[in-house]
């Protein structure tokens, strides 16, 4: 009985201590910015999280740092704290995303539209006038380390310029690109990156995998569970990054902290897995959407955006092939070693303690993204 007693209230210790990191991680954050040839000018849009942007600027509604969504009334709460302050952003936004053509400053109009998009971002449109001709060189300094709300930012800059389209990516060691500079090699190790921090920095998804890893008995079964999830979300992660499925950030971040929760407590109530391989891929359908969060392409398909989206599914095979190759191997090691009636036991309690925090976590996690329960 103490036994059982310690194993719970480590468990509940291990929930804890599980989910506080989330907080750590949204201290990361990603910007869209999206350019097209107009005229002889350039026009932006340019997609920022509210959160961070209502830090920076004093705006009304902003959320707990682990909050996914919000209802209507915050909602309305968001779109009068922009009308009210929208010069105040579009004057931020402005001077952080610079354009240059020739050595030469483009010049961002007073024009410019602010308004909480369908995702929950902020969304600001500019007009440029760039008296100058040649390649289009941008920088964007947009939430720096040095504002002091953001530990990290990447920002993701989609063009179509004079004929030219592509991604590229900027972050603290890359402000800065030249369109039609850049080549389509260069920026593969850029988006597998992205694609493997992603994951990697991601605890909900990698619980997701242990959970999975929790109750897999043989390899095969790993095997089948692994390609279940991979298949499910590299076709909603492409489908949601083009634009082609849509679903609000509000409905698929508390799913997915529920997914984890879910998986774990299978585990625990279902020794038999005939069932898990479906539920992995209406699961990994769900991830799939969370992980489009990070990246998004805005306009027409070509070469260069689709060896992007794949280029970032690759980084995240990458880390959860790692996972499973350093988890799972080290389950099996601890199952084959625990030869004496005390040591299975001993083990048993663990795997059901490791379960019951893993559960907890994604129950304490749906709690928090809930805009519903919270």
């Amino acid at each position: 009985m103490p036994v059982r007693l310690l194993a719970f209230l480590a468990a509940l210790v291990a929930v804890f201590l599980v989910a506080a990191p989330a907080q750590a991680h949204v201290r990361a954050t990603s910007v869209a910015v999206d350019l097209r040839s107009q005229g002889d000018g350039v026009t932006a849009v340019v997609d920022v999280e509210y959160d961070v942007l209502a830090r920076l600027l004093s705006l009304d509604g902003a959320l707990g740092p682990d909050a996914v969504g919000v209802d209507g009334t915050a909602a309305e709460v968001r779109r009068s704290a922009l009308d009210a302050h929208a010069s105040d952003v579009a004057t931020y936004v402005g001077e952080r995303l610079r354009l240059s053509r020739s050595s030469i400053g483009c010049t961002a109009k007073d024009d410019a539209r602010v308004e909480l998009a369908d995702s929950g971002a902020v969304r600001v449109a500019l007009a440029y006038d760039c008296p100058a001709s040649g390649a289009l060189t941008v920088r964007s300094d947009i939430f720096r380390v040095s504002d002091g709300v953001i530990d990290d930012t990447t920002t993701m800059v989609a063009y179509d310029i004079g004929g030219r389209r592509g991604a590229v990516l900027l972050d603290s060691a890359r402000t800065s690109v030249t369109v039609g500079r850049t080549d389509l090699l260069s920026e593969i190790p850029r988006f597998v990156r992205l694609g493997a921090e992603h994951l990697l920095f991601g605890l909900d998804h990698v619980l997701f995998l242990l959970a999975l890893l929790l109750g897999a008995k043989r390899l095969r079964d790993v095997v089948e569970v692994a390609t279940a999830f991979t298949v499910a979300h590299s076709v909603t992660l492409v489908l949601a990054a083009v634009g082609w499925v849509s679903v609000p950030g509000w409905i698929v971040e508390p799913l997915i902290a529920l997914s984890i929760a879910f998986v774990a407590v299978d585990n625990l109530l279902s020794p038999r897995t005939s069932h898990r391989l479906p539920v992995v891929f209406g699961f990994g359908l769900l991830h799939g959407l969370g992980f489009a969060g990070a990246i998004s392409v805005d306009g027409p398909l070509s070469v260069s955006t689709l060896a992007d989206l794949v280029s970032f599914n690759v980084g995240i095979e990458l880390v959860q092939l790692t996972i499973i190759g350093l988890a799972f191997p080290g389950l099996l090691f601890l199952r084959r070693a625990a030869t004496t009636p005390v040591a299975a036991r001993v083990l048993t309690l663990g795997t059901v303690a490791a379960t019951v925090a893993v559960a907890g976590a994604g129950l304490v996690w749906f709690v928090e993204r809930s805009p519903i329960l919270t």
